[in-house]
């Protein structure tokens, strides 16, 4: 029961102030830059054979490019593969409903780093013209600093040619 004064009833104590919760600083964001060095391009087709089968076929082609790391330095490795997964569930009429986590990945094993992009079927073929051709040269990939040895990229890009301009000043680009 609250004490009385003079004055009154006495008001209650007041609650301790909440410790004010720190923003967690935002996340750095780094450029995965790669050369390109050589890649395999793979085809099959089968019958499906699941019981529930959509398609009465199962269709397994994806694009592999495999190269040498530029940046961030410091990795036990500086090879990678990047594999190229295209599919009908990218085109822009099938992917309007979703939300996804990212544009691609990336985990670093031992001896490679290894990356996975979805990639909408019809860019395929333009994107295999530019491999036959020479012309890409370089793969970005943009995203936070690997944790627990993944990095989920929320960009990724094809170039013939890197902007020194853009580039971290660290980064030696071959000729």
């Amino acid at each position: 029961m609250p004490a009385e004064t003079p004055m009154g009833i006495e008001p209650k104590p007041k609650a301790p102030k909440k410790a004010k919760r720190r923003r967690k600083p935002p996340e750095e964001i780094v450029s995965y830059i790669m050369a390109i060095e050589d890649w395999d391009w793979s085809y099959s087709l089968s019958l499906n054979t699941d019981r529930h089968a959509i398609d009465p076929y199962h269709e397994f082609r994806h694009l592999q490019i495999r190269g040498r790391l530029l940046h961030p330095k410091g990795l036990k490795t500086d090879q990678v593969e990047i594999t190229l997964l295209p599919g009908y569930d990218m085109l822009p009429e099938a992917r309007k409903d979703r939300k996804p986590r990212c544009a691609g990945s990336l985990d670093v094993y031992d001896d490679r780093v290894a990356g996975l992009v979805s990639i909408p079927v019809d860019v395929l073929p333009p994107i295999l013209q530019m491999l036959i051709g020479g012309r890409f040269r370089f793969i970005e990939m943009r995203g936070p600093r690997f944790r627990y040895r993944q990095v989920l990229c929320n960009s990724f890009r094809l170039e013939m040619k890197l902007d020194p301009d853009d580039l971290p000043e660290e980064i030696e680009l071959p000729r």
